[in-house]
């Protein structure tokens, strides 16, 4: 029951940051909300929680990386979990960079929020997405 709530609370705690960025990103509350890099704070205690019982197994995972290994800790539903924390919270963190810098780069949100959209279920797609379309707004601006 306790991996039920860890699971599912630390996917709904990012939830509401993801949709004040993209549906309201010229809000001053959402601003105010996503300028603090504490919003990832309830996925990392999430995290933090299903980790800390676990450690030796982690530590063996990273110790013998491999495919078939990895694949076995990620059938235990608390390593399951722990993904899926550390996916929330990573990709916030990505989804929080792109959303400032792209207001301090004067980058109107109706481009932004198809990126933030693109990061919340792809991150590293979302990353790269972001990146490409700041390389080539630079391009047309020379």
């Amino acid at each position: 029951m306790w991996m039920d709530i860890l699971f599912h609370g630390s996917a709904l705690a990012v939830l509401p940051f993801w949709f004040a960025m993209i549906v309201f990103p010229r809000a001053e509350r959402t601003l105010r909300m996503v300028a603090s890099p504490w919003i990832i704070l309830p996925p990392v205690v999430c995290y933090l929680l299903l980790a800390a019982p676990n450690v030796p197994q982690l530590v063996g995972a990273f110790g013998d990386a491999n495919p078939e290994g990895l694949a076995r800790l990620m059938g235990a539903p608390w390593a399951a979990s722990l993904f899926w924390a550390y996916a929330g919270a990573f990709d916030l963190f990505v989804g929080r960079w792109i959303f400032l810098d792209a207001r301090e780069r004067g980058i109107h949100p109706v481009w932004v929020s198809p990126v933030l959209f693109t990061a919340i279920f792809f991150g590293p797609l979302g990353f790269l997405l972001y990146a490409a379309s700041c390389a080539a707004l630079r391009q047309r601006a020379t």
